[in-house]
Order: structure tokens, then sequence, then C-alpha cells
């Protein structure tokens, strides 16, 4: 045990004397959730950017202008930017990627509804946006069905007010017995409408304290690549392995007084005890930079320092497989990065297939950003628990395991 104190001492002092490629490490996270937060917006409400839509008005009536209007009322004036031009001027924006969609109402589209007859609105979406143009798309749907409700439900009443419109007459016998005429409709379908018969009931879930919390953007980013760039920064220690091993420095430790299972296990603390001082360097920086809520201090500790023992022992159980240095990169890269894929740190899973996301629960990224998310919205301790002991449980077999495989597999490299 004295012996790996002292090799984790000298390790840990080594690291941080050349400490360029760790900061790399620990520094893009902090990259990527500032990029993300840009192009996102930093807070809650603020997740989607604003819907770029182009509006080519070809019929330019009373109808076609209430339609246009009604795709930007309300709270949808938040969400879409909806700029008229013309056909010939929107098809070139839109195929040069300048909006997310393109709107054309057709000539005739107001004397084909008051007609009765089919009309269509063309939507030319961008190719190279897949979730925005479809927002553009599902409101278009809606304004274009109520419209369509609209004048089946007053069929009778539009028509005689289209005659009065053409007549330019408005007389006050007429006028008086449409009104009354609209009355009676509107109170005939009330009781349906107002309020409607199906209603949608909405609920936050709120934790146990009665706290309503979400999660920004960067709450969501930085935890993710944070996990998946600590899985690097475990990586450049266990290369040492290796490179001692070619160097010959392993070769003369087996005539020395220390075992080649001590050098292994310093190697698996030294690798934690990095990995745990830069997560809370990049719990800090998260707090200070992007004001990101972490919760319960202390949990946030003990979810660093699980989540750290889990990383250094997988790293080390697949060292126990590795020959050379060269193998060490493309193995390694290659699990890590599909690691991260599945496990969240690219994309939440939660846009993944079910089939995919039972998969996302074999990773450590998937239960690592789980626990911080679980910190930050104030999930009590007992629902995080069984998630921390699994980590520490898992992370200590692995080590076991890895550090049984390597001594051995070193041991043969090294007398062959």
């Amino acid at each position: 045990m004295k012996n790996i104190f002292h090799l984790v001492q000298k390790d840990f002092r080594r690291k941080w004397r050349n400490p360029v490629v760790i900061i790399g490490f620990m520094l893009i996270p902090v990259l990527f959730t500032f990029i993300f937060g840009l192009v996102f917006g930093s807070s809650e409400e603020e997740i989607l950017p604003q819907v770029s839509v182009l509006a080519v008005d070809n019929d330019k009536s009373f109808l076609s202008e209430f339609f246009l209007s009604s795709l930007t009322q309300g709270d949808l004036n938040k969400l879409i930017s909806l700029e008229k031009v013309e056909e010939e001027q929107g098809r070139k924006l839109i195929n040069r990627g300048k909006a997310s969609a393109l709107l054309i109402i057709p000539e005739n589209f107001e004397k084909n509804i008051w007609e009765g007859k089919n009309t269509e609105i063309l939507l030319l979406k961008n190719p190279s946006e897949q979730f925005l143009p479809q927002i553009v798309e599902e409101i278009s749907d809606i304004a274009s069905l109520l419209l369509s409700s609209l004048f089946s439900v007053f069929s009778d009443e539009l028509t005689l007010v289209k005659g009065f419109v053409d007549k330019r007459e408005f007389p006050d016998k007429d006028i008086s017995s449409l009104s009354v005429q609209i009355k009676n409709r509107i109170e005939g379908i009330s009781k349906y409408v107002f309020p409607p018969v199906i209603s949608l009931k909405q609920r936050t879930f709120k934790e146990e304290k009665g706290e309503n919390i979400s999660l920004s953007i960067h709450s969501y980013i930085l935890p993710a690549m944070a996990i998946m760039f600590l899985l690097f920064i475990c990586n450049v220690v266990f290369e040492d392995i290796l490179r001692e091993k070619e160097s010959g420095t392993l070769l003369r430790m087996t005539v020395s007084p220390l075992k080649l299972s001590e050098f292994i296990w310093s190697k698996t603390i030294t690798s934690a005890m990095i990995g745990i001082l830069c997560t809370l360097i990049l719990v800090g920086l998260g707090r200070i930079v992007f004001s990101i809520r972490w919760g319960n201090p202390f949990l946030i500790v003990v979810i660093i320092f699980s989540l750290n023992i889990m990383i250094a022992g997988f790293i080390s159980f697949i060292y126990s497989f590795i020959r050379t240095e060269r193998q060490a990169g493309a193995v390694l890269s290659s699990v890590i990065i599909i690691m991260s894929l599945l496990g969240g740190s690219m994309m939440p899973v939660e846009n993944f297939p079910p089939f995919i996301r039972n998969f996302s629960k074999l990773t450590l990224n998937y239960w690592g950003i789980k626990a911080f998310h679980k910190a930050m919205l104030n999930t009590p301790l007992k629902e995080i628990g069984p998630i921390l002991f699994g980590m520490v449980f898992v992370g200590i077999v692995f080590s076991v395991v890895g550090s049984h495989f390597m001594n051995k597999t070193l041991k043969k490299g090294l007398f062959k």
C-alpha cells in the first residue's frame, strides 16, 4: 500500500507539471456548452431558435392575408418570423438555405374557398434542416384545418356575407336577420366548444419539496460532454503503462521490490483522482460561467467520486485487452465515441428508438448524465442512491478484473 501511495503521488505531480493535454480535454466541454448556449439560447424557456418562414401571397385577398396572419398570432409570434416575398425571390432564398420554409398561396385562393372547391397551399421545406421546417408544417396544417372548419360550420352565413360584399349593399333588415342566424348557430355549438367537450389537463412534475425546476440547455450539455472527455482524460493516464512497457521501465521494475499489480493499481487511482479534480473544476466553471444549479453540493461531490471510480475501473478493464500504445489510441477512441453516442453525450437518449435506449443503459455516460440531472432536479437521495451504488460497484469490479488480466497480459509481454 505504501508503494502505491508513492507511485500515485509521483504520477500526480508528473501529470500536473505538463497538464496541457488534460486541460485541453477539460476545457472542450466548456467550449461546446458555450457554443450550444449561443445557438439554442441560455435560459430554460428559450431552447428553440425563432423559425424563419418566407410567404408568397399570389392571391392578395382578405382570406390569404387572414391565413398568413394566423401563423403569427399570440405566442406564435415569438416562434415564427414571417416575411412576405415574391415567388421567384422566395424560391431562390429557400434554395440558398436562407429560411426554414417557404409558403406559397395560389391564385384564386379566396374564390375557391367561397365556392367550396379544394385549394392547396404549397410548402417548400429547407432540405438542410429537419426539425424547424416540421414545426412550420404542423402549424400550417392546424391553421388550414381551423380555416376549413370555420367555412364548414358557418358556410350559409358566410355565403350571405359574400353576397353583401359583392353587391356592396348592406340592408339593415338582412344584416339583422344574419346576426340572429349567427347567434343561433353559435348557441347551437357552444355546449361543445365553450368549453370544449374534450380538454387537455397539463401538469408539471414537481419534486417532494414542491419546487418546480427545469434544466437549461447548459445543464444538459456540460455534464454530457464532461463525461465523454473524462474518459479521454483517464486514457491519458493509462497510456503511461504501455509507454513504460515499450521503453523497458516495466522490465526493470520486475527485479525491484515493487509489484506489477501495485503499479497497475496506482494508475487506476491516479486516473480517478485526476478525473475527480477535473470534474470539480468543470462543476465550478459551470456554476460561475453558465449559472448551472447543480443541486445539493454534498450529493454532487458523491456523484463526482462515484462517476470517476466507474470511469477509472472501465478504462482499466479495457486496457487489459490492449497490447500496444498504437492499438490503445485506435480502440479506446472508437469505444469512447460509440459509448458517448449511445449514452447521451452527443444527443439526448430520448431521441433514440426504444430498442436503442436499452443499449444506452449499458453505457457509463447514460448513468453519469442521469445522476447529474437528478441532482439538479433535487430528486430525493433514495432515488439517486441505487445509481451511485451501482457506479461504485461497477467501477470496483472493473478495476479488480482489469488489474488481474492486465497483470497477466503485461507479464507475458515482458518475458517474450
